[in-house]
């Protein structure tokens, strides 16, 4: 009699390879779960704005930035904070003649500004060292003090506000400060206009009287203009700021590097800001390119010390007064 086949066991064969495949399809579904999981937990790297391109002329300005015109709006790095217009560009040296933290101007996230010019210097902490960019700007009608300037970090005006500016030159400070122009020639005073003279009566005709010719006397030749006297003086470790006028340091120029020697025309008393004082003399440059044209706290300079000399001396006396 022949067994029945359905109440045989299976054989142990079977068996095994019914669970591998079974293994086999839980290993790959829990593979394809971790692989989900883990592409879905990636972090997504989220590129920053380079602050080296943004609102920078050239060949390849970053791609944002397109206005050329316009106002733009401050935004806080710390929500709730301010932003910080400053006199320098640059956080250090702080509390010295150029860069007094009294003159540090506060305004409210979204306050409207016009954006003038760059330059480079230095990246405030928390930001990579190689994104040095800061805007001057000047606050815009409507803002809590309309028409002050000063400068501003790159990263606190967002890509889509900014506008392209050119770097700052002298030529720059001079657009949005020009010199005052030379006062017209006073009108003659009538009392002080000389009166004709009458008409002399013509004298009676007298025989003329010869004389021997002389010897001609030769020319005295006219002495040369001496050239206007100027004093070397040598600049600080931290340099010095130019300002057109010394008088509030307004209008900034070009910086004396650290370590620079210089020709000074004369000393202008200017105690203005707290920084340039005790003295408080400012030097105006005769060396190119200020020409006599911008002025330096006479306190960035050596004034004849060697390095390290306490206490510094704050003027040299030997320079005129302008």
């Amino acid at each position: 009699m022949t067994p029945d086949s359905r109440s045989a066991p299976p054989s142990k064969p079977r068996r095994t390879l019914a669970l591998s495949a079974a293994a086999v399809t839980v290993i790959a579904a829990a593979a394809a779960g971790i692989g989900y999981l883990a592409a879905d937990r990636a972090p997504h790297r989220n590129d920053k704005v380079d602050v080296e391109l943004a609102g920078k002329p050239g060949s390849n300005p970053h791609p944002e930035v397109t206005r050329t015109s316009g106002v733009s709006r401050v935004k806080s790095d710390s929500p709730g904070d301010p932003v910080k217009i400053r006199p320098c560009p640059g956080l250090n040296p702080y509390g010295t003649h150029d860069c007094p933290e009294s003159s540090i101007v506060s305004v409210a996230d979204g306050t409207s500004v016009q954006m003038w010019c760059w330059t480079d210097s230095m990246a405030p902490d928390g930001y990579p060292a190689d994104h040095k960019r800061w805007f001057y700007v000047i606050q815009a009608p409507g803002s809590p003090k309309p028409g002050e300037e000063g400068y501003v970090y790159s990263a606190l005006i967002p890509v889509s506000e900014q506008i392209i500016t050119p770097v700052c030159s002298a030529q720059r400070w001079l657009e949005l400060h020009p010199p005052a122009p030379a006062p017209p020639d006073p009108e003659p005073d009538p009392a002080n206009t000389p009166v004709p003279a009458l008409p002399s009566p013509t004298p009676l005709p007298v025989a003329p009287t010869v004389k021997a010719p002389e010897e001609p006397t030769p020319a005295t030749p006219t002495p040369p203009q001496p050239a206007k006297h100027t004093i070397r003086e040598q600049s600080g470790s931290h340099g010095s700021p130019t300002f057109l006028n010394a008088h509030g340091a307004k209008g900034p120029g070009e910086r004396i590097p650290a370590h620079t020697w210089v020709e000074v025309e004369c000393r202008v008393l200017a105690p203005e800001i707290d920084s340039a004082n005790p003295d408080g003399w400012w030097y105006r440059i005769a060396t190119s390119p200020w020409s006599g044209g911008y002025y330096a706290v006479a306190n960035t300079f050596m004034n004849g010390d060697t390095p390290g000399h306490t206490p510094a001396t704050n003027t040299d006396w030997s320079v005129p007064e302008c």
